[in-house]
C-alpha cells in the first residue's frame, strides 16, 4: 500500500527510504514530496511496505570492521541536515556484526594499473551506469577531484556508486564521471557540494546592485527581442566563439532560426546576457532590431555589468554557464571610444587566469568522450576547453606572460566535425554540424602560438636566443614551414585573395583568423631580428641613499663623459659575414612580411569592420606598428632605412584612414603616433643613415598630434 502524497523529511529514524530504492541501494529523494524523484521518473508505485531489518542488539563489544559507505550519512535534495542511510551490516549466525568485506583479492586491476593488483569485490556495485549530467546535478555543483587532490581518486573508484555515477553523503557528494579509468586514462570524480555551503564565500564577494535579476534583464531586453538577439550570436559569434550548446536552446540547424522563449527561460541569467550583449554589435543585420536600436539607447553596458557582477558571485558554485559568460565577458568591445587607444589594464590577465582555474575546477580540460554525460554535454565542454586553451596562448604571446595552461596538464583530443552537431550523433550529416567552422583553424593556430612563445619567448628562450641569431634562423624556420602547412590547410574559400568573396551574404569571420596568422609570422620575425642588433652596455648604477657624504658623485671625472663615448651611435649593427647571407635574406623576408600586414590592414572592407574580432586583435594592431617601427630602427644601411620608412609611413596611413571605421586599430595608431609625436631621435639611438631617412619620414609626413 502507498504511503499518503505529503512532504516529509527526506530520511531519518521514522522516514525511512522506500521500497524501490532501498532495494536498488540507492538514494530516496523526496524533497518535492511523495512519489520520491526516482519512482516518479520511472513511473512506478512509491510504496513502503518492507520496513527495514531490525539491528541486533549487542551485549559485547564490537570487534573491528570495516564499514560500508553507505554507513555515511547523506543529504536529501532540499538540502536538509538528516541522515540519508541508517546504518546496517551483515549478522553472522553468532549474531555478531562482520566486516561487509572479509578478504581482498589478487587480480588484474581495470585501467591503466599494473598487471596485478589488490581488487576489491564489486558484487553491490551497479554493471551499468546510465548517463547524467554533470552540470544539471539538482542537488549542487561540481568541482573536479585532481589526481592529487584531498579525495584520492584511486580511492575513490572502489566507491559503491549507484546506476547514476552519485554516491551521497552529507551536503557533499561524489560523482562517478562514468567510463573510466582505461587504458591511458584515469580515474575522474567530481566533488557535488550543497550550494547553501557556499553561501557566506558568495556574500564576500558580491558585487551585486541588486539588479540582477531576470525581471531587470527582461526590462532591458524584453524576451522578444532577445530571441532574436541569441539568433545573431548563432549566425555571428559562434563559429568564432562556440562557447554554447544550440541543441539546449532548441535549435536544430546551423541557419538562422530564433530560438522559443521558453527555451530562453531555461539559459542561466548571466549566460543569457552575456549573449545579448554579444550579439548587438550585430543587430544592423536584424531587420527589426535595427530599427529599435535605432531610436533606443544600447543597453550594452548595463548588460556587462550585470554579467560581470553574477559571474563574480557565482563564480563561487559554478556550473559550465558561469565559464561561458566569463569566455563572452572578455570579449566584449569597449564602448568608450578612449578606451580603444589604452592598453589592458592588469585585471585582463588576471581574469584570464580565473577563467583557467575555472575551468579546470569544471574539469573541463579532461577528455570527457567516454564520460557517462549527454552528448550535447561532452561536445560543450570540449569546445569550451578549446576556447580557454585559445584564450591563454593568445593572450599570453600578445602580452608576455607566462601561460596558465601547461602541455602536461590537460588531454582534450583535437575538435572533429561531430563536436559541432546539433542533436543527437545518430542524426549527424552536412546540414546538422558546421563543417569548416573557423574556430577549428584558431585553435590550430593557438597550438602554433604555444610553440612560438615556448621557442622564442619564455624568459629562458630569450636569454638563450636574443644574441643566437644562427639558432634563431633554424628555429624560425621552422616555425614558418608550420604556419604555411596550416595554411595550406584552409579550405580554398578561406584563402587569399578569395576570403573577401567566400563570405557573401554570411558572417565575415575568416578575416580575424586571418590577421591572427598574420601575426604569428610576425612574431616569428620580430624573434629571429632580435641577434642582428647589439645592445648597449648597461649604465653604471650610483645608489644616492648608500653614497656617503664624504663620496660625492665625481662630476668632474672625464670618465663619465658619456658625451665622448664613441660607438654609441652605430648601435644597430647587422651581422652580414654569414657566407650563406642567412641574415640578409631574414631582414628581406621580413620586410615582405611587413608590406603584407600593411596591404592586409589597407583592403579590409566595411563587412570585415562588422564582423566578429576576438577582443586580443586590439593587441595585434599595436604588435604590427612596433615590429614596422623596429625595421626601420634596426636598419643596417641606408637601402633598408629607406624601406623602413615607407613601410611605416604607409601603415600609419593605412591606420588612419582605417580608424575611422574600425576603433579596433586605434590602438596600433596611438602606439606609432606617440612615437613621432616624442620624435624618433628623442626616442631612440639611431644611427646616421637610419637618422636620415627618419628626419626625411619627420618632414615629409603631415603633422599630426596625439589625442
Amino acid at each position: 500500500m502507498s504511503s499518503p502524497p505529503s512532504a516529509r523529511p527526506y530520511r531519518s529514524k521514522r522516514h525511512r527510504p522506500c521500497d524501490q530504492c532501498r532495494s536498488r541501494k540507492l538514494g530516496c529523494q523526496t524533497g518535492d514530496g511523495i512519489p520520491c524523484q526516482r519512482c516518479r521518473t520511472a513511473r512506478i508505485d512509491c510504496t513502503f511496505d518492507n520496513p527495514p531489518p531490525k539491528r541486533a542488539r549487542l551485549s559485547e563489544p564490537l570487534s573491528f570492521a570495516v564499514p560500508s559507505m553507505d554507513d555515511m550519512p547523506a543529504t536529501s535534495q532540499d538540502g536538509e541536515g538528516t541522515f540519508a542511510r541508517d546504518a546496517s551490516h551483515f549478522k553472522s549466525p553468532s549474531g555478531s556484526v562482520e566486516p561487509q568485506f572479509t578478504s581482498f583479492e589478487l587480480g588484474p586491476v581495470s585501467g591503466p594499473s599494473p598487471a596485478s593488483g589488490i581488487l576489491l569485490p564489486t558484487g553491490s556495485r551497479p554493471p551499468t551506469q546510465f548517463v547524467q549530467s554533470i552540470d544539471r546535478l539538482e542537488h549542487g555543483y561540481a568541482q573536479l577531484f585532481g589526481a592529487s587532490a584531498e579525495s584520492d581518486p584511486w580511492l575513490l573508484r572502489h566507491c559503491r556508486f549507484d546506476d547514476s555515477g552519485m554516491k551521497y553523503f552529507y551536503k557533499v557528494h561524489f560523482r562517478n564521471a562514468g567510463g573510466v579509468p582505461t587504458a591511458q586514462r584515469i580515474p575522474v570524480h567530481f566533488m557535488i557540494s550543497s550550494g547553501d555551503l557556499s553561501a557566506g564565500a558568495k556574500e564576500e564577494t558580491r558585487v551585486s546592485t541588486g539588479q540582477a535579476t531576470r525581471e531587470h534583464l527582461d526590462c532591458l531586453v524584453p524576451p522578444e527581442y532577445g530571441r532574436r538577439l541569441v539568433a545573431l550570436f548563432v549566425k555571428y559569434v559562434f563559429p568564432a566563439l562556440p562557447v554554447i550548446s544550440r541543441s539546449q536552446l532548441g535549435l536544430t540547424t546551423p541557419s538562422y532560426q530564433l530560438p522559443e522563449q521558453s527555451a530562453l527561460a531555461k539559459v542561466p541569467l548571466h549566460l543569457l546576457a552575456a549573449i545579448y550583449a554579444s550579439a548587438f554589435p550585430f543587430v544592423a543585420n536584424d531587420d527589426y532590431l535595427c530599427v529599435l536600436n535605432t531610436y533606443h539607447a544600447s543597453p550594452v553596458q548595463r548588460l556587462w555589468r550585470l554579467v560581470y557582477e553574477l559571474v563574480c558571485e557565482e563564480i563561487h558554485t559554478p556550473r559550465l554557464a558561469v565559464l561561458q559568460a566569463a569566455l563572452l565577458y572578455i570579449h566584449q568591445q569597449p564602448t568608450d571610444e578612449a578606451r580603444y587607444t589604452t592598453a589592458d589594464t592588469p585585471f585582463i590577465w588576471s581574469f584570464v587566469g580565473q577563467i583557467v582555474g575555472l575551468a579546470c575546477s569544471l574539469g573541463v580540460h579532461i577528455e570527457c568522450r567516454m564520460w557517462g554525460i549527454p552528448a550535447w554535454e561532452k561536445r560543450l565542454r570540449r569546445r569550451l576547453w578549446w576556447a580557454v586553451y585559445a584564450e591563454d596562448k593568445w593572450r599570453s604571446l600578445l602580452m608576455g606572460r607566462p601561460p596558465f595552461i601547461h602541455p602536461a596538464e590537460w588531454d582534450v583530443s583535437d575538435l572533429d566535425e561531430g563536436d559541432f552537431l546539433i542533436g543527437p550523433r545518430q542524426g549527424f550529416s552536412t546540414s546538422s554540424c558546421d563543417t569548416e567552422i573557423p574556430f577549428r583553424y584558431l585553435v590550430n593556430l593557438a597550438r602554433i602560438a604555444e610553440e612560438i612563445h615556448e621557442t622564442f619567448y619564455t624568459l629562458r628562450a630569450s636569454q638563450v636566443l636574443n644574441a643566437n641569431f644562427d639558432s634563431s634562423a633554424e628555429l624560425g624556420r621552422g616555425l614558418l614551414e608550420k604556419l604555411n602547412t596550416w595554411y595550406s590547410t584552409l579550405p580554398e574559400t578561406f584563402r587569399l585573395p578569395n576570403w573577401s568573396k567566400s563570405v557573401h551574404g554570411q558572417a565575415p569571420y575568416p578575416t580575424s583568423i586571418h590577421f591572427a596568422y598574420l601575426l604569428l609570422v610576425v612574431f616569428v620575425y620580430r624573434a629571429m631580428l632580435r641577434p642582428m642588433a647589439r645592445s648597449s652596455s648597461p649604465p653604471m648604477i650610483f645608489d644616492l641613499e648608500e653614497m656617503s657624504a664624504n663620496s660625492p658623485l665625481p662630476v668632474d671625472d672625464p670618465a663619465m663623459d658619456f658625451a665622448d663615448l664613441s660607438g654609441i651611435e652605430s648601435l644597430p649593427e647587422m651581422p652580414m659575414s654569414d657566407v650563406s647571407g642567412t641574415s640578409e635574406l631574414t631582414l628581406h623576408a621580413a620586410e615582405k612580411c611587413a608590406t603584407i600586414v600593411v596591404n592586409f590592414t589597407r583592403r579590409l572592407t566595411p563587412s570585415d569592420f562588422t564582423g566578429f574580432w576576438y577582443s586580443w586583435s586590439r593587441i595585434g594592431f599595436a604588435t604590427a606598428s612596433n615590429f614596422l617601427m623596429l625595421l626601420l630602427v634596426q636598419a643596417p644601411n641606408s637601402a633598408h632605412a629607406t624601406r623602413g620608412k615607407y613601410l611605416v609611413e604607409s601603415w600609419l596611413q593605412v591606420l588612419r584612414c582605417q580608424s575611422q571605421s574600425f576603433p579596433l586599430v586605434k590602438l596600433g595608431l596611438a602606439r606609432l603616433d606617440a612615437l613621432h609625436w616624442a620624435g624618433l631621435e628623442d626616442t631612440f639611438v639611431l644611427p646616421l643613415h637610419v637618422r636620415e631617412a627618419a628626419t626625411n619620414f619627420e618632414e615629409d609626413r603631415p603633422i599630426h598630434g596625439v589625442a
